[in-house]
């Protein structure tokens, strides 16, 4: 009768010889995920050390697999990128992500290399990446940068995902499963909902700061950000094809694409962020003037060319803005005008408006990151009422 084959990972009948007074050795046989089956061995100073010591070796050789991509020795930086690969081409998660959003993870891998201060947990084996290790490195890198955390998460889950594909059963479940990380800080997340005066008292400095010698419109883009409600980047694609100034009764735009950086490049991304994006948008009648006396000069299709008739970069403009904006607005950002819109439109039209303008498939979406609202504090007149005034004698 043929031997019975072992279980994949598990350790054969463990045999032991006494090597020295106070040492042991263990020997046994495990079969791989390759279907190969090794003899280890392993010392301790105790048949349990020995044993013990056998049994972490056998957990790494079990996913040796020649001649595959990854196994228990893969380093987790290795698995890491080719996660990303596969990120890249749709062959892990729920669909192919977007160039753009792929760069974001690559921006974040020497977060496990070491070189920002963090553990260098990407030089370890992957067999020797457990849960409470990656839980660890989370939690830590989560008190420092919440954001980066978020998506070491995502991308160590992804990971997650490859090994599975390739039969790599390193990690019996998810290692970031259950990880709760510390959040952002709520003044961070609080939208900013700017004021008449405010925005005059800004309209008035970026004026200031526009000069026949600045090569970057930045009154129109304001003007722009100020008028749709567009992010910044969508107003940045903006071309005069989109735009039509004798529409009645209001000149209109249709929000068609956004300028993105892919793989170190700027590139005119040709649809919006979601399918709700798409949409048509009327302009105020200060706009469509600014529109009309810059079509005039027009050399580009682009609404808001550089110097060349070519894409502007998101990161000049926002430089450009932090420089006329005025040390009083240091807190005002170009997507400040974005939520400013919302909180406008909400108190006059409500939240489903205020969605429609932003292009939002949920009105939620607009009243929970875009919309600022006091807070209720609810009626408590009824014991307030016992501060009333008594009436003075006589």
């Amino acid at each position: 009768m043929p031997r019975r084959k072992l279980p994949v990972g598990q350790l054969g009948t463990i045999r032991y010889e006494k090597v020295g007074p106070r040492r042991w050795r263990a020997h046994g046989y495990v079969r791989t995920f390759a279907d190969k089956r090794l003899e280890l061995q392993a010392t301790g100073g105790t048949k349990d050390e020995a044993a013990a010591a056998l049994e972490a070796n056998a957990r790494v050789r079990v996913y040796e697999n020649a001649g595959a991509i990854i196994d228990g020795d893969t380093p987790l930086l290795e698995l890491l990128e080719l996660t990303l690969k596969a990120m890249r081409d749709g062959t892990v998660g729920n669909r192919k992500l977007r160039v753009q959003s792929v760069n974001t993870y690559e921006r974040i891998l020497p977060l496990f290399s070491g070189k920002q201060g963090d553990r260098a947990i990407g030089r370890l084996p992957i067999a020797e990446c457990t849960q409470p290790i990656i839980v660890n490195w989370l939690m830590k890198l989560s008190e420092r940068a919440p954001a980066n955390a978020k998506l070491s998460k995502v991308l160590l889950s992804r990971a997650y995902d490859v090994t599975a594909m390739h039969g790599v059963n390193v990690w019996p479940m998810n290692p970031t499963y259950g990880v709760k990380l510390r959040a952002k800080d709520r003044e961070d997340e609080e939208p900013v909902a700017l004021t008449l005066p405010e925005i005059q008292a800004i309209w008035q400095n970026v004026q200031a700061w526009q000069t026949p010698y600045k090569r970057v419109d930045l009154v129109g883009i304001v003007g722009a950000l100020m008028a749709t409600g567009f992010r910044p980047s969508e107003v940045l694609a903006l071309q005069w094809s989109d735009i039509d100034l004798k529409a009645t009764p209001k000149a209109r735009v249709t929000l068609t694409g956004a300028i993105v950086r892919q793989d170190g490049k700027l590139v005119r991304q040709g649809y919006t962020k979601t399918k709700a994006g798409y949409r048509v948008v009327s302009l105020p009648n200060w706009f469509r003037d600014m529109l009309i006396e810059r079509v005039v000069n027009a050399e580009s299709v682009l609404v808001f060319p550089n110097t060349k008739g070519g894409f502007l970069d998101i990161v000049n403009v926002r430089s450009k803005f932090r420089d006329a904006r005025g040390e009083t607005y240091s807190h005002v950002k170009l997507k400040s005008f974005r939520s400013s819109v919302a909180t406008a439109i909400e108190e006059v039209s409500g939240v489903e408006e205020a969605a429609r303008q932003l292009g939002h498939a949920s009105p939620a979406i607009t009243g929970r990151y875009y919309v600022r609202r006091a807070a209720d504090a609810g009626d408590h007149t009824d014991v307030l009422e016992l501060f009333a005034p008594t009436q003075s004698a006589g």
